[in-house]
């Protein structure tokens, strides 16, 4: 898969940023997602490869699109779905442009242990989560990644 060139890479350990042993859980998510959200409201996320611990279906949590493969949300509705899980082992959640008429290649969909880079041409953000260890976090504006600092440094 051929990877867009990313402006940024952040990758955020709960011991580092959260005052928390633990790394990739649901709340902990949901405060990088909560930074982004004024930054990403013309956003929609693309979901995929999605393993959690959680007291809800994932299914529920991140209801699969038409065609079976891939969730779509916007990042209120995200927020709230990361809200309700533990902790994640896995998963890819990439930002676009709403409108942007995305088209994938249900052949190579985005997975959490692709190569670094964005997993898409279109996708402005890119947030994974890493076997219950790290969330990596992909831009392609450098000012995202001052925002996510700045929000949770804070907190």
């Amino acid at each position: 898969m051929d990877l867009k060139e990313p402006a940024f890479l952040l990758k955020v350990r709960g011991s580092e940023y959260f005052n928390e042993e633990l790394s990739c859980l649901g709340w902990q998510f949901a405060e990088i997602l909560l930074s982004l959200k004024e930054y990403s409201h013309d956003y929609i996320w693309y979901i995929f490869d999605v393993s959690a611990t959680s007291e809800s279906s994932l299914y529920e949590l991140f209801p699969k699109h038409s065609q079976e493969f891939f969730s779509v949300l916007s990042t209120d509705e995200l927020i709230a779905s990361v809200k309700r899980v533990i902790q994640f082992e896995s998963g890819v959640f990439i930002a676009v442009q709403k409108g942007a008429g995305v088209d994938w290649d249900f052949d190579q969909l985005p997975e959490t242990e692709e190569s670094e880079g964005l997993q898409h041409p279109l996708a402005e953000i890119e947030i994974r989560t890493f076997d219950y260890s790290f969330f990596e976090i992909y831009g392609s504006n450098i000012e995202v990644k001052k925002i996510i600092l700045n929000h949770i440094k804070k907190n």
